[in-house]
């Protein structure tokens, strides 16, 4: 995306035309749902932060200079969802964006139009009132269709010396169940399943995501969210095992998963406990600084050695092992949309797909500084895990 396409827009915005949709960890979405040309069949993504606690004083009103910092940080953002997860992953999943200024005033009645209809476990966390530019993305959540959003998270098994044995056996998401959850709610999903090449093994995936979900499946149905306070009812999903079918088919058709859980994997030949010493051997050499996040130009870079010839690379320095690293964490916390339209009249009896649209979201990139909090948590999952399997004997192998 031609920065161009992102300049910051002064649109008219009423709270009233806009409907809750859904929400992540961090954003929060809402449909448009009135009559302008210009919105219709466009979301607005805006941003989380967490509810004020006891007395506080609000904040005054963004200064110009920081309002153009946020614009800033927005259109680097839009580049590197376009110029690199775009060159990495193909530009064609890749959703176009929209930057409008947001007042407070404006966000204060989203915030409070939205509270009913939002899920309790979300309800610590609030439209955060400090922003001034927000995102507005084509709306995959339309009526006459069915939406699928995964969050397939890591589709391979660390191969590196660096790493426990533990790790090349069984998958992040599998060891991390130990660790988020009692026996009794631990999902009997397997990411390793998904970004495999058998529909089989796609279908079981999506079976034990539907009685599951946890934050990795969601349904909208109609552009209305399925899922209720993190559990999905299939009956609420017109012909779902049709659907499953399908979703597994349109995933093999398109290879995206296959190439994704590649791309992970040779992001991240090291691990985190491999790049770790190399994070800090570049901070102490200075090709890192401590405290400065990479600029775009530097993602940019990084992600053309990475798609150059590897062969003619004799050597990658301690940068760009580090960026590459931070590149593949980018690329297991995405989201894939998968929308079927006309669902569930398209069903066909000849077994030819529907028509259908892949777009992935949550591709801004991860902070550098949050790299020896990646380390201390992947730790404190092996060390939960290893605590009930201390024997290799009993750690069931994830199939790659």
């Amino acid at each position: 995306m031609d920065c161009n396409d992102c300049q910051l827009r002064d649109i008219p915005l009423e709270p009233a035309h806009w409907t809750y949709s859904g929400e992540g960890n961090m954003k929060i979405v809402f449909t448009y749902t009135g009559d302008r040309a210009d919105l219709r069949g466009w979301l607005l993504r805006l941003d989380k932060a967490p509810k004020p606690s006891g007395n506080h004083e609000e904040k005054p009103e963004a200064s110009e200079m920081a309002l153009a910092a946020e614009l800033a940080r927005r259109q680097d953002s839009a580049r590197f969802s376009s110029g690199v997860i775009g060159r990495l992953i193909g530009a064609q999943y890749i959703l176009p964006q929209r930057l409008v200024r947001v007042a407070r005033g404006f966000l204060a009645q989203l915030d409070q139009q939205a509270a009913r209809q939002r899920p309790e476990f979300r309800r610590h966390a609030q439209i955060d009132p400090a922003q001034r530019v927000a995102v507005l993305m084509p709306n995959m959540l339309e009526r006459g269709t069915v939406t699928v959003e995964l969050k397939p998270k890591w589709g391979f098994l660390t191969q590196s010396s660096a790493a426990h044995p533990a790790k090349r056996r069984v998958c992040r998401y599998c060891m991390h169940q130990h660790l988020k959850h009692a026996p009794a709610q631990r999902s009997a999903f397997c990411p390793l399943d998904l970004f495999s090449s058998s529909h089989a093994r796609i279908v079981r995936a999506l079976d034990a995501l539907a009685r599951a979900p946890q934050n990795n499946l969601r349904v909208f149905v109609d552009g209305r969210l399925v899922n209720v306070d993190g559990a999905l009812d299939t009956r609420l999903v017109p012909r779902w095992d049709a659907l499953r079918d399908v979703l597994a088919r349109i995933l093999l058709r398109e290879q995206f998963l296959v190439r994704l859980g590649r791309l992970q994997a040779a992001l991240d030949p090291l691990d985190i406990e491999g790049v770790f010493p190399v994070y800090q051997r570049a901070l102490a050499q200075g090709a890192l600084r401590e405290g400065c996040e990479p600029a775009i130009d530097d993602w940019l870079q990084a992600a053309q050695a990475f798609a150059s010839d590897r062969k003619q690379q004799q050597h990658v320095d301690d940068k760009q092992a580090v960026l590459e690293f931070m590149l593949s964490t980018v690329l297991k916390d995405i989201s894939a949309m998968v929308t079927v339209h006309g669902w569930p009249d398209c069903v066909s009896e000849d077994g030819r797909l529907p028509d259908y649209r892949i777009a992935m979201v949550d591709t801004e990139p991860k902070r550098l500084a949050k790299l020896p909090l990646y380390r201390d948590r992947y730790q404190a999952i092996v060390a939960a895990y290893l605590e009930s399997h201390p024997d290799p004997a009993t750690q069931t192998p994830c199939q790659e």
